[in-house]
């Protein structure tokens, strides 16, 4: 395939609340995103997770598989997300964890630095085993930090090696400058079928938490609501820690913790993402109606709270509160009297419908609707 007969595809700036999903066209309900390692060949100076090569930390590889299979018997997963660290760094567990993947009947994504791809051969031979296995997507990640580790013929290598088999290639160029884009570093890849070229720019979160970044106005997202309003990124690293979300920031977010993947059913953490009316908000509504809410009830406490005009993103802002312990449990509390009042709101309105007798024989079957399933799982 020559570089030259394809089509030209524009370089795209990422904003912060824009689902990578849907860019591409590409439906996906909810996804498990396993952090699998911290381990990388790499140290950018920007890394949101510390990572570099003599980091030990490594997810188990039964317990990923393990993870996949309680995925795989929920109907709202359609695919397993695999990110690091690098998980290239284990590459027979790769292919392993790939073909388990393939076997429960799911898709999966990798992200990659593409530090493997030394030649166009070793690229093709990778690719093909991972695409045989059930890859959807490949996320490359190339910029000046990168490529004080990777060539840009690796990235070369690896993305023409996905595209050539038919399979999409998301590559992120993230920059301390507005002025830098991944357009102007990898020009070559301009024109290639099935790969797009993103610029965004470095968060404030790990190794560039102190970094003196100014956001243009036009990198704001003013709305300040998740990247994935109805659907979860529900991601577990190494350690079975979970989150609800994809964020850079999750790691140093404590208070967004939803439990352990490796003590607890994965049913039950989605649960608890799902049926968050807390969780809910922050996704589908943005962080001004958390606001709006908290303000309702105690008004005081939402003047202490920052203000919105002060970060770039919902993720940066969910940060700045839920790694305070002390505004997380107020917060926490609040929302338990608001989501109180709607129930016993909604149970009125029902009962006012159908009458009493009614909504009791509804809850009834509810219950025991509910209780068969856990008895089932």
């Amino acid at each position: 395939m020559k570089i030259s007969d394809i089509k030209v595809v524009e370089a795209r700036t990422l904003p912060s609340a824009e689902s990578i999903h849907e860019i591409y066209n590409t439906p996906e309900r909810d996804v498990l995103v396993l952090n699998y390692t911290l381990a990388c060949p790499l140290s950018c100076d920007f890394c949101c997770y510390g990572c570099h090569p003599k980091r030990k930390e490594k997810m188990d590889l039964e317990a990923a598989k393990d993870l996949v299979s309680q995925a795989a018997q929920m109907d709202n997963f359609s695919s397993v997300g695999l990110t690091g660290g690098e998980v290239f760094m284990f590459e027979d567990e790769l292919i392993s964890l790939s073909e388990h993947i393939a076997n429960v009947g799911l898709r999966f994504t990798v992200a990659t630095s593409a530090h493997w791809a030394k030649t166009p051969l070793a690229a093709d031979t990778l690719a093909r085993t991972l695409v045989r296995n059930g890859l959807s997507r490949a996320n490359i990640s190339f910029d000046y930090s990168h490529a004080q580790f990777v060539p840009a013929r690796s990235i070369v290598n690896a993305a023409c090696a996905f595209s050539a088999l038919g399979i999409p290639v998301f590559i992120v160029g993230t920059y301390f400058d507005a002025k830098d884009s991944l357009e102007a570093e990898l020009e070559e890849l301009r024109g290639v079928a099935n790969i797009e070229l993103f610029t965004r720019r470095v968060a404030k979160v790990g190794r560039a938490t102190k970094a003196n970044i100014a956001y243009a106005s036009t990198e704001v997202d003013s709305v300040k609501a998740c990247y994935r309003r109805r659907h979860h990124d529900l991601v577990v690293f190494w350690d079975g820690e979970a989150y609800p979300c994809c964020s850079t920031f999750n790691r140093a977010t404590k208070g967004i913790s939803i439990g352990n993947a490796f003590k607890t059913p994965l049913r039950v953490l989605w649960q608890a993402v799902e049926y968050s009316r807390l969780i809910r908000t922050m996704k589908a509504q943005g962080f001004s109606k958390v606001i709006e809410i908290v303000r309702k009830y105690e008004p005081e406490f939402a003047d202490r709270l920052p203000s919105l005009d002060e970060f770039p993103g919902a993720c940066s802002y969910c940060n700045s509160i839920f790694s305070d312990s002390s505004l997380t449990q107020a917060i926490r509390a609040i929302f338990a009297r608001y989501e109180t009042e709607e129930i016993v709101s909604s149970m009125d309105e029902l009962n006012a419908l159908l009458g009493e007798a009614a909504v009791a024989r509804l809850l009834q079957a509810s219950i025991s609707s509910a209780a068969m399933e856990v008895g089932n799982g």
